[in-house]
């Protein structure tokens, strides 16, 4: 009786560690996580809603001199346009500025591309996205 007990407890205690850990093994008591997550989050259901021109509210001040909102639509043509978000990992942080990958839905199906964002006086907003190399 006591083996089979031991095991339950033992078998409980795996589930809960395997279970406990981030999608991407990032830590997820970072704050900035949350932050990032949340401006990708944002973003993405802006950009599925209102088209990609709305991305230059989330966009940072470099970013937009390199693109402004103007050429964004036909900067990001050949690029997925999302349905919705799905997932935020692999995030990373550099001092101010940070990567992750997200995963966004499409009406292909799930996509997952890389942002790269930059803290502008305490707020995180996106520093580069595929398809800002289009913009003149």
């Amino acid at each position: 009786m006591r083996f089979g007990v031991a095991t339950v407890v033992l078998g409980i205690l795996l589930t809960v560690v395997a279970c406990s850990g981030d999608d991407d093994g990032n830590d997820g008591d970072d704050p900035r996580r949350g932050e990032i997550g949340g401006v990708a989050e944002a973003a993405v259901g802006a950009h599925a809603s209102a088209g990609p021109e709305v991305l230059a509210d989330y966009m940072s001040s470099g970013a937009l001199e390199r693109c402004p909102k103007e050429q964004l639509q036909v900067a990001l043509a050949g690029e997925p346009s999302p349905t919705g978000f799905k997932q935020l990992k692999d995030v990373a942080f550099d001092g101010d500025t940070a990567s992750a990958t997200i995963t966004i839905s499409t009406k292909d199906g799930e996509k997952d591309i890389k942002w790269k964002y930059v803290d502008e006086d305490g707020n995180w907003r996106i520093a580069d996205m595929p398809g800002m190399e289009n913009c003149r």
